[in-house]
Parts: C-alpha cells; sequence; structure tokens
C-alpha cells in the first residue's frame, strides 16, 4: 500500500530572516533553506527580480501561525459543530484576533510596496534611464523608516501589548519614532535636491500652517470619534461579563432554584442546596480577588461542605493569616473534621469554625450552640473526644482545648511548628 506524504501548505515560517518567506518555501519544496536562500540573492541580481518576487511572496503568502489558527477553526467546526465556532468568533478575542490579521496585511502590502519600487529603481537604472542618484537615497530613507515603523506591530502583536493594553512597549516606541525621524529626513533630503533651501523652507511653513488648520478644525471630531470608541469598547467588554455571569447563573442559581421548587415540602433537602449553592456562589464570586490560600484552609472548607450535606446543618468557616507548610496539618484537619460532626451530631443549627494562622501557628475554633456537656464525665470508651480530637492532637505536637457549658461547646485546636534556622 503507497501512502503519499502530504506537502506542508505554502507559508511563510517562523524561522525567519526578514519575513519568513524562504524557509516558508524551502519547507514546502522540500529542500534545504539555504540553497532557497541562494537562489533569491542569484535572482536579484538579475535586474532585481528576486526582491520582487521576495516581496510578491510576501505580501501575499499567510504566515504559518495563520495556516495554524485556519486548520485548527476547520477542525474545531467539524468537532464541535458551526454553532459553537460563531458564538466563539463573536468573542472580544476573536474580534482582536481580526484586527491583528487587518493590520498585519496592511503592513505586508507596504513593506511589499516598497521592494517592488526598489526593484522598479534598479530595473530601470540597468535599463539605461537617467536616474538621480542623490534623490534616489533619499527615498530608500524613506522607505526604510516607513519599514521601520510598520515592523514594530509584528513584536507589539506577538506580546499581546495593542491587544490588552493598547499602549507600545519600548523598544516599539523607539523603532516608531526611529521610522518617522528616518521618513521626515528623507522627504526634506529629496525636496532639497529638487528646490532651493529658501523654496523648502516656504513650503514647510505654508504646510505647518495647514496641518494646524486642519487639526484646530478636526480635533473636536476626532476627539468624539475617541471617545466614542472607548465607550463602545466598554460597552463590548460590560456586555461580554453579563453574559458570562447570565451563563454562570443559569448553570448554577436557576437550576438549583428549580429543585428547591421541586423539594419544597423537604425543610432538610432545602436548607441543604441553599447552603451548598451559597458556598458555591461566594468561592465564584471572590476567588479571584482573594489571594491563594493553602491546602489546609480548602480541605478545612471541603470537610465542613461534607459535614454539611451528611448532617443537614449550616457551617460557616472563617479563615484569617496565611498558612505556610506545617508538619501534622493532616491531623490537625483530622481533629477539625471529628470535632464539626461531633458538633453537627450532637448539638446541631450552625457551626462557626474560626481558623487564625501566623507564621508558625495555627489556632482554630470550632463552636457550636448546643446544651453542652462535661468533658470530665465522657467515658474511656467514648474516642471522639479523647482520641480523635485530644490524643490526635497531643500525638502530633498539638494541643486540644474543650470548653463547653449551657450555651454551647468551643473546641480549640493549636498546632505549632519551629522555625527552621537558616544558614547562610
Amino acid at each position: 500500500m503507497n501512502t503519499m506524504l502530504q506537502r506542508p501548505e505554502l507559508a511563510r515560517g517562523q524561522s525567519r530572516v526578514l519575513a519568513g518567506v524562504c524557509s516558508g518555501l524551502a519547507a514546502h519544496l522540500s529542500l534545504p533553506v539555504r540553497w532557497v536562500r541562494l537562489g533569491f540573492a542569484v535572482a536579484t541580481l538579475i535586474a532585481g527580480a528576486g526582491i520582487v518576487l521576495y516581496g510578491w511572496l510576501w505580501i501575499f503568502l499567510p504566515s504559518s501561525t495563520d495556516v495554524q489558527r485556519e486548520a485548527e477553526r476547520r477542525e474545531g467546526t467539524r468537532r464541535f459543530g458551526l454553532a459553537e465556532e460563531l458564538k466563539k468568533s463573536e468573542t472580544p478575542k476573536a474580534d482582536s484576533e481580526e484586527s491583528e490579521r487587518h493590520q498585519s496585511l496592511m503592513r505586508q502590502i507596504l513593506v511589499g510596496a516598497g521592494l517592488i519600487l526598489v526593484a522598479g529603481l534598479f530595473a530601470a537604472q540597468l535599463l539605461g534611464a537617467s536616474l538621480r542618484i542623490e534623490l534616489l537615497w533619499p527615498l530608500l530613507v524613506v522607505i526604510a523608516g516607513a519599514i521601520l515603523a510598520w515592523l514594530q506591530l509584528d513584536d507589539e502583536g506577538k506580546a499581546g501589548l495593542r491587544r490588552t493594553t493598547g499602549t507600545l512597549s519600548t523598544g516599539a516606541l523607539i523603532r516608531l519614532i526611529s521610522g518617522v525621524v528616518l521618513v521626515i529626513t528623507g522627504l526634506l533630503l529629496f525636496l532639497s535636491g529638487v528646490v532651493g533651501m529658501r523654496e523648502l523652507l516656504s513650503g514647510l511653513a505654508v504646510a505647518l500652517a495647514v496641518i494646524a488648520g486642519l487639526v484646530l478644525v478636526l480635533l473636536p471630531w476626532a476627539l468624539r470619534f475617541w471617545r466614542n470608541y472607548v465607550s463602545e469598547r466598554s460597552n463590548r467588554v460590560r456586555a461580554a461579563e453579563r453574559a458570562d455571569i447570565a451563563a454562570h447563573l443559569h448553570d448554577s442559581v436557576l437550576q438549583t432554584l428549580a429543585l428547591i421548587q421541586k423539594r419544597s415540602t423537604d425543610p432538610a433537602q432545602v436548607l441543604t442546596l441553599a447552603r451548598a449553592q451559597e458556598r458555591e456562589l461566594r468561592q465564584w464570586l471572590y476567588q479571584q480577588d482573594t489571594p491563594e490560600e493553602g491546602e489546609i484552609t480548602e480541605a478545612i472548607r471541603k470537610a465542613a461542605a461534607e459535614v454539611e450535606e451528611l448532617y443537614l446543618v449550616s457551617i460557616n468557616v472563617v479563615t484569617v493569616g496565611e498558612f505556610l507548610g506545617l508538619s501534622g496539618h493532616e491531623a490537625l484537619l483530622q481533629a477539625t473534621r471529628e470535632a464539626m460532626t461531633n458538633a453537627a451530631k450532637h448539638a446541631g443549627g450552625t457551626i462557626s469554625v474560626y481558623v487564625e494562622a501566623g507564621e508558625d501557628r495555627v489556632e482554630i475554633f470550632v463552636r457550636d450552640r448546643g446544651a453542652g456537656f462535661d468533658v470530665r464525665q465522657v467515658s474511656d470508651d467514648r474516642h471522639g473526644v479523647r482520641e480523635s480530637i485530644m490524643g490526635r492532637m497531643e500525638r502530633n505536637a498539638g494541643s486540644a482545648k474543650i470548653r463547653s457549658d449551657e450555651d454551647g461547646t468551643e473546641v480549640h485546636l493549636i498546632m505549632t511548628q519551629e522555625k527552621k534556622e537558616e544558614h547562610a
């Protein structure tokens, strides 16, 4: 069975010296890239044909990134369906990518036009046309400045700065200013070779006066256009955020409300659903605004949620401080879970868990509002308090204190860790 190797699509490669034309063509033809570059160099000696061909390919060949993105889009359409792909295309990210492709195309057109112009000048000189060299160099300076100013869009697009902040990096700003200076210098040199210096200065004064008048007339319109653009972009961002919030509320809150309506005759189930939804909604609302917490905090919250669902009680968990690496944290977690379980089984109602952490010390308070009990009268065969809480903490260099009266019970757990000495 014969298999045919599929030739890579013709596109500008990522391994580039200037635009990636030679590397892309070499990959498509399965040739060493140095041979392709040598061919362009030889063709340039023939009336600048290599420059013309290179510029033409630069303009019309897509980049390898665009080809890969298009292939992924086609694959995504086959895999997920057209509706989902259309939904993705309506996002601001898709709009920014489309704007980036448009700006990249404009840059390629300008660079290609400059290369074709240079090739045309060389060809005209080889054919015997009378060209003033002192006027050609200023034109080359103008073209170089335009290329330098436009090439910064590639680097800014790769960094994602224009899409997210609308600002230029320091390197891009330097290239842009250098390109503008080269263009202005080239134009002045070109005009100085055509007209005298007095006429040039007079023309510059007239041009500046005309530009000042245009700015005076068009400035209010430009400001209005900019304000409308900023307002439209803000509205699009807000619309996207509202869509995300609506989707999340539909998937979580509305579904939970529907379940509550179906189980309205079971107060315990209603309470469990409401507490679970409240916990999930709080986590979704505030998880990006709070610092990342340690494993102990997340484990305690998870254990509290499990006890809530198992015993149909309400547990409020409050944490303060940052959690560093603590040896014996598993014992602390298990003791806390046992304290919450005892409170849920014997007290019910609302249980409060307060966690306070320092650099080398963690304290946890588990409180309930039950009838209380006398710790001294707990029999030896009841391991829930003596072994699962007090004994476990003592075996892991911690301590547990229990205070109980008619107003409720408080379990106070303490876990300390010695600081390690730092050696230079």
